[in-house]
């Protein structure tokens, strides 16, 4: 090859890799700025999922006061219509415990990511020796 040839080769493979670099460096950035709007995103449904559950604290307050008076309109004293009222939240709490403790109990972790890995390094291990 003549060293013209060689230059013009040399070139070309410079220009190529300064193309791949830019190409990288422009789909990181994209990568950034679809992830900040998601998180802007995630935060407000966050905000929003947390103020529906506060309405709805205050909601379950009212009706179990609406449960209790109803209650008491039957004849009960006030207080043991209370405790009735107070009882049956404390049976759905402990249900809903009893589910999320049924759930957490099915996890099992990154279960292919963690064989994935160890495959990964097995033939890394392999390459090496």
């Amino acid at each position: 090859m003549s060293v013209d040839t060689e230059q013009k080769l040399s070139n070309l493979v410079s220009s190529a890799a300064q193309d791949v670099s830019a190409l990288v460096r422009g789909e990181i950035a994209l990568a950034k700025a679809e992830v900040r709007q998601d998180v802007k995103q995630a935060a407000t449904g966050g905000g929003l999922f947390g103020a529906a559950a506060l309405l709805a604290l205050f909601a379950l307050m009212m009706l179990c006061f609406a449960a209790a008076y109803g209650l008491h309109a039957t004849g009960l004293g006030l207080a043991w219509c209370f405790l009735i009222a107070g009882g049956g939240l404390l049976v759905l709490g402990g249900g809903a415990a009893a589910v999320g403790l049924a759930r957490f109990k099915k996890i099992k972790g990154a279960e292919a990511t963690k064989r994935s890995t160890s495959q990964t390094i097995a033939v890394l291990k392999r390459a090496d020796g």
